[in-house]
């Protein structure tokens, strides 16, 4: 199985459809989490339409015949949030670095964090070299270097220096609060007004958000040459995932590890 990480490089929105909150078009989330989450229907969608279709019928299968490769969901690492020093930072929490652990079988120190607390990989994002102020929040903050390793790890463009690990509670609130939402508006061509019914607000997750997945051959000793075409295919590629296309949201850096 092949670690894949997702690096997202323009505002991304894969939505979950409409919904009753003030959020007309929210992205994706983890039923048991509420983290953002890239639903491996959408990954393996995309990556299908990136090949011709005698290739998509041989990689992706047809009618009831079953796939050769298998995707799993694009799970949050680190997400950006903006940072007094430093302009902003990477966190992630205890419980996405164990599972992140648990998925990958790679071994990492996790640092038990309080909710007032935060460590992070370099003094460089620190007042006064205590302070890490993220938003209007202010943390006690310790370094710890062995943190720049997940750099190492995901191969993503990402500054080893930025990376912040916060208790899984503040974690959970800046993933669910800290998404953009943009007002878009329909004009009515023939009055050059607002459309009746045409305001409505969409959720999108920042660029810069890291996702890690894995990749499979569905039978190993089978199906290994499809894997390998797929790998070829999206190393170190740029593909355009969710909705906007046109509005240049979703562009993503894929890396396959070695």
């Amino acid at each position: 199985m092949k670690k894949v990480f997702y690096h997202v490089l323009t505002p991304m929105h894969i939505g979950s459809g409409t919904t009753l909150s003030l959020i007309d078009l929210p992205i994706q989330r983890e039923a048991h989490t509420d983290f953002p989450v890239m639903p491996s229907s959408a990954i393996k969608g995309v990556i299908r339409a990136s090949f011709n279709e005698q290739e998509q019928e041989d990689i992706f299968g047809k009618g009831d015949e079953e796939g050769k490769v298998i995707f799993t969901d694009g799970k949050i690492l680190l997400f950006p949030v903006k940072s007094l020093k430093g302009v902003f930072v990477w966190i992630t929490s205890p419980y996405v670095l164990e599972r992140f652990e648990r998925d990958t079988k790679i071994n990492l120190e996790i640092p038990e964090v309080e909710k007032d607390n935060a460590v992070v990989s370099s003094n460089k994002v620190l007042m006064n070299n205590s302070k890490l102020v993220l938003e209007e929040f202010t943390f006690n903050a310790t370094v710890k270097e062995n943190l720049k390793r997940l750099k190492e790890i995901t191969k993503c463009e990402i500054d080893e220096d930025k990376i912040v690990v916060v208790s899984d509670d503040v974690f959970k609130f800046f993933v669910k609060n800290y998404t953009e939402v943009n007002a878009r508006i329909k004009i009515d061509q023939a009055k050059g007004t607002v459309d009746k019914g045409g305001l409505w607000y969409e959720e999108l997750l920042p660029a810069e958000t890291v996702f890690y997945g894995c990749i499979d051959a569905r039978k190993k000793s089978e199906h290994q040459e499809q894997l390998n075409k797929v790998i070829g295919k999206i190393n170190n590629q740029i593909l355009q995932f969710g909705g906007d296309e046109t509005l240049g949201r979703g562009f993503t850096k894929i890396v396959v590890e070695a």
